[in-house]
């Protein structure tokens, strides 16, 4: 057996072993577009009256409060070989955040594997949600400071109606 040969096994063997994921470097062309519920943390300033038992009367009160918000919107994946992006929608994206190229942020540490995408993208340095596509039942989890789940449909571009 050559060297070359042996290589070629070794090499073969591997892929195997890793069959699960692949780095993605063929020629993927993936577009997504998909529907779901997003959650988001807002912050609000609440005021009103309160009565106060030391003066025996109302008096101004305000408070910030968090909670959470919920809400049906839509993302789009596109996955170009070994790259990929992820348009997230105004409410989603937080009001400090890195640049990005018209609201589409690039997937970090990206793979596209037989069942499923997987990725990170960073929206500032605090927040850097992971993404999860299963390739079988369009499923789609994002997941960090925002949330969205949701289900994706290949989105060839052409008019619906």
């Amino acid at each position: 057996m050559t060297a070359v040969s042996t290589l070629l096994i070794a090499m073969a063997l591997a892929a195997q072993a890793d069959g699960q994921y692949e780095r993605a470097e063929r020629g993927d062309d993936i577009q997504l577009v998909c529907y779901g519920e997003a959650e988001k943390t807002i912050v609000q300033n609440r005021s009103g009256m309160e009565w106060d038992n030391d003066k025996h009367q109302y008096v101004q009160k305000s408070a910030i409060e968090t909670g959470k918000s919920n809400f049906d919107t839509a993302v789009n994946v596109s996955v170009h070989g070994s790259a990929a992006q992820i348009h997230l929608p105004k409410q989603l994206v937080p009001p400090i955040h890195s640049d990005s190229n018209n609201g589409w942020w690039d997937v970090m540490d990206l793979i596209v594997g037989h069942d499923e995408i997987r990725g990170r993208f960073q929206l500032n340095s605090l927040n850097r949600p992971t993404l999860v596509i299963n390739r079988r039942s369009g499923v789609i989890t994002v997941d960090g400071m925002i949330k969205f789940s949701g289900r994706c449909e290949p989105d060839d571009g052409h008019r619906r109606f």
